[in-house]
């Protein structure tokens, strides 16, 4: 399996700001006679990846193994890997989950994950030119399944991987 610089842990989270940059959480909740600092659900207009927001990533090419973790309060992701000129789907393998590793790799083209679960995948690279981008997108709809589809200019955008013209693993 990849490792060292080829293993790569995001954790992934949806926030809001104030206007001057500072992060917003709600301190009343939407009934305040019930309990005043109660807020059920919360979901953010930006999203965050290890504590960058809307981050790029530079990638050799070559395999790398990303460890997914949902760290939202509320906000399903179904995340999907795609090249935003062409709209081709770049496919991953599912490897792991929160009960460990599974059976066997599963081939996917997109997974959906929950506030507080993690997941293992491989993504390969090598097989796209230098220079490309790939966007990691986010399909999900807020409050999951049924609620608001995903902006595709916020919450739709978790991150960008940039391939690089070196050699991966």
């Amino acid at each position: 399996l990849p490792s060292g610089n080829y293993e790569v842990p995001l954790a992934i989270q949806d926030r809001t700001f104030t206007n001057d940059g500072q992060l917003f959480f709600d301190n009343a909740g939407i009934n305040p006679t019930i309990h005043p600092y109660w807020v059920p659900e919360f979901f953010g207009n930006t999203i965050m990846v290890n504590g960058k927001v809307w981050p790029y990533m530079n990638v050799d090419n070559g395999w790398y193994r990303l460890r997914l973790l949902d760290g939202s309060n509320a906000r399903f992701y179904t995340l999907n890997f795609v090249e935003p000129i062409t709209k081709t789907i770049i496919p991953f393998y599912q490897i792991g989950s929160d009960g460990g590793y599974l059976k066997a790799p599963t081939p996917l083209t997109s997974l959906t994950i929950a506030p507080g679960e993690r997941a293992d995948i491989l993504i390969d690279f090598s097989n796209l030119a230098p220079g490309t981008n790939i966007l990691l997108r986010n399909t999900a709809k807020a409050p999951f399944p049924a609620g608001t589809a995903a902006n595709p200019r916020t919450v739709g955008q978790i991150m960008q991987f940039r391939v690089t013209n070196t050699a991966g693993f």
